[in-house]
């Protein structure tokens, strides 16, 4: 009796969660967004995301698939050369007039190719295992010719490896393979959005509209606040005067950077200024001269990170679609923003970090046979091609990176 009973009720409680699940997942449809965008990013973004009040700054405007990009078939046109770019933020361009993959078009049409079009998967927060699934389940389905895989040496590098055998998470952002994410990927997107889970979502927005009004004190007034904005909502342990003295390093000049300006305007945000004090306060090793950068590099993280782009790289294989990685450097190799940082040597070390692993990560795929174009080429050495605040690519910077991919995909047939 007692067995039949166990029965009885384990297959109740199975077809009730599936029932619960199903109906929930059906719910789910109505305020979701439909795929791909789903697919692309956690979060829904509204038109124009960036509206501006300012006329000499354009609202930046985003298509239906939640992408910074003009409205795009899922299906190739017929005689076009498509190519569809995958990254984070250097991709997508949040702070720039245009971003990178639609001045690429406007190259490539302007050198011959008529009906080529670049498509913009740039998904700020992601890196290469959201870029390998991006690849798989979306930007193969497009029917490229060409694959493009952005890579930022600032921030790309990941611990993890893309395994044979995945062990998937109960939960993931999309579209990261989960357990739930399997049978219902929309009540998957909406939970992830509703609890922060994704990586944008996990972002530190603390103090964001105190840190605003920062700037608009005078500059006498500016070190003070800072440190007591600090104090408040990042680091109440630390010594208020200790923090102030951190920041006001850099002087006059600091603020010089934050001047309004007609184009690449900086701004003050919260979480590197908090990240600058927090290394700069830090009792962990820090390599600081140029030896010690070298042996800083983690050798087995750059591993890790390979399994991911060697992974796309015969994704596209396997579908006869030619592939390129472009390395988009560190923003340290602009000599405006190595010499702002200068005076924050702690901080400024981690992009020198970032450089060096750069340097390697190009040799291991080259040694591997991965096609590689080298940003870093093109970037280094030349002034104001990175934002000093953020380190994203400036106009400068996307104008270089974009001549230098258009050369490479006009050498593909």
């Amino acid at each position: 009796m007692k067995r039949r009973q166990f029965w009885f009720w384990s297959v109740f409680a199975t077809l009730l969660a599936a029932v619960t699940l199903g109906g929930l997942e059906a719910l789910s449809a109505f305020v979701v967004p439909p795929w791909p965008a789903r697919e692309l990013r956690s979060i829904v973004v509204p038109n124009p995301a960036v509206p501006s009040a300012d006329p000499r700054f354009s609202p930046q405007y985003y298509n239906s698939w939640g992408v910074r990009d003009r409205e795009r078939s899922l299906q190739k046109p017929e005689g076009v050369f498509r190519t569809v770019m995958v990254g984070d933020s250097f991709l997508e361009g949040p702070f720039v007039n245009e971003p990178v993959g639609a001045r690429i078009e406007e190259l490539l049409q302007s050198q011959g190719r008529q009906k080529a079009e670049v498509v913009n998967l740039g998904i700020s927060a992601t890196g290469p295992p959201q870029y390998y699934y991006r690849i798989r389940d979306i930007a193969l389905s497009m029917q490229p010719n060409a694959v493009v895989l952005l890579f930022f040496s600032g921030n790309d590098f990941v611990p993890n490896a893309l395994s044979p055998w995945p062990v998937s998470p109960l939960i993931a952002e999309r579209p990261q393979p989960s357990l739930l994410g399997t049978i219902a990927p929309r009540l998957t997107w909406l939970l992830v959005n509703r609890l922060g889970l994704s990586e944008f979502g996990r972002g530190n927005l603390r103090g964001v509209d105190a840190v605003r009004e920062i700037i608009k004190k005078p500059r006498a007034e500016r070190f003070d606040a800072m440190g007591e904005f600090l104090k408040t909502y990042y680091f109440p342990e630390k010594d208020q005067r200790a923090m102030r003295e951190i920041l006001a390093r850099g002087g006059d000049r600091f603020w010089d950077a934050f001047d309004p300006r007609d184009r690449d305007e900086e701004h003050l945000q919260a979480w590197w200024i908090a990240a600058m004090v927090e290394w700069e306060t830090a009792t962990w090793p820090t390599p600081l001269t140029p030896e010690e950068v070298e042996r800083s590099v983690n050798k087995a993280e750059i591993a890790s990170t390979m399994t991911w782009l060697v992974g796309a790289n015969e994704l596209a294989r396997q579908r006869g679609v030619a592939f390129l990685i472009a390395l988009a450097p560190a923003p340290v190799v602009d000599p405006n923003y190595a010499e702002f940082w200068s005076p924050w040597p702690r901080y400024r070390s981690f992009p020198m970090n970032r450089d060096a692993m750069h340097r390697t990560l190009r040799t291991e795929l080259e040694a591997k046979g991965l096609p590689v174009v080298d940003l870093r080429e093109v970037l280094a050495g030349v002034r104001g091609t990175y934002r000093v605040s953020d380190g994203h690519w400036t106009e400068l910077g996307t104008e270089i990176a974009a001549k230098r991919l258009a050369t490479a995909l006009m050498k593909i047939p």
